[in-house]
């Protein structure tokens, strides 16, 4: 989990590319064509088409997937860095053992690419996006704090939420949905980018010695101070409760794209096309009644 105090991490994970410095050339993994009874997920962005290859439907996989793109990536580069070396050695005998470094390196590649696709149908050839839809906001609860909500009648043990070395967390609110998971991202961003333009004309202020200036920075204060009232406000209307200056953001549900080349886009757009034709071709004629 990662922990916001005063700082946003961005919520959804972005694009994974692994088309810089492949260590082996290798064609994109096809993305297998779907049975005829499964509605196939697309997502259009900026002109691209991603589609839906996996739905991660918990925190702990959420976690889970976070790290192996991780451990994979760093495998990825550990073994693009090798072959870089292997070209560069001045001696026989320091290539060859570059090469067998490689080859061992590359195996241990391969088969966590392999695990990954099928877990997550990940594949390091291809391009994604994670669109997260489902958050947990939760907030750090003290031994204290935890013994006198649990001592509540009204406790429910479903609302705090374990995460490791004896930290509890207690769950503040859930965001579902893509569209409010990214509604919700804009309303603290607003906050936290106020905030920061207020700290800055704070730590401005003391640096002023001309009168006139400390004017500006006075008035300039005020209307930043404003702004990050608004947003405040404005966070408490849509979410019914204040923004923490300190909260933990838990992805607890995500879909996993990824995109289509051009091929790809015209044979998925075939087999739209054809499930259309098999749709109308299945469709009986409706009986008129003969006139009398």
């Amino acid at each position: 989990m990662k922990t916001l105090a005063l700082l946003f991490s961005v919520l959804a994970l972005g694009a994974y590319a692994a088309d810089e410095a492949k260590p082996v050339a290798a064609p994109a993994a096809p993305v297998a064509a779907a049975p005829k009874d499964v509605q196939v997920e697309v997502l259009d962005v900026d002109g691209k088409r991603f589609v839906l290859v996996k739905n991660i439907g918990s925190a702990e996989e959420f976690a889970n997937f976070e790290q192996n793109v991780k451990i994979i990536s760093q495998e990825k580069a550990d073994a693009t860095q090798v072959k870089q070396l292997s070209e560069l050695a001045l001696t026989t005998p320091e290539r060859e053992a570059r090469n067998r470094e490689l080859e061992g390196k590359l195996a241990r590649l391969q088969a966590d690419n392999t695990a990954m696709a099928k877990a997550y149908g990940f594949d390091l050839s291809r391009q994604y996006t994670v669109i997260p839809t489902k958050l947990l906001i939760l907030t750090a609860l003290s031994n204290d704090d935890y013994i006198k909500l649990a001592a509540g009648k009204d406790f429910k043990a479903e609302s705090v939420i374990n995460g490791g070395d004896n930290k509890k967390f207690l769950l503040k609110d859930t965001v579902t949905g893509a569209v409010d998971v990214e509604s919700f991202k804009l309303l603290v961003q607003r906050v936290l980018e106020s905030r920061k333009a207020l700290q800055q004309l704070v730590d401005l202020q003391p640096r002023l010695t001309k009168e006139e200036d400390k004017k500006k920075v006075e008035e300039a204060l005020k209307n930043a101070q404003s702004e990050v009232n608004k947003a405040l406000e404005e966070f408490k209307k849509a979410r019914t409760y204040d923004l923490p200056n300190e909260l933990t953001i838990q992805t607890a549900e995500a879909k996993l794209y990824t995109l289509l080349s051009d091929e790809e886009k015209k044979s998925l757009q075939a087999q739209v096309d054809s499930k259309k034709d098999e749709a109308k071709k299945d469709e009986k004629p409706v009986a008129t009644p003969e006139k009398k």
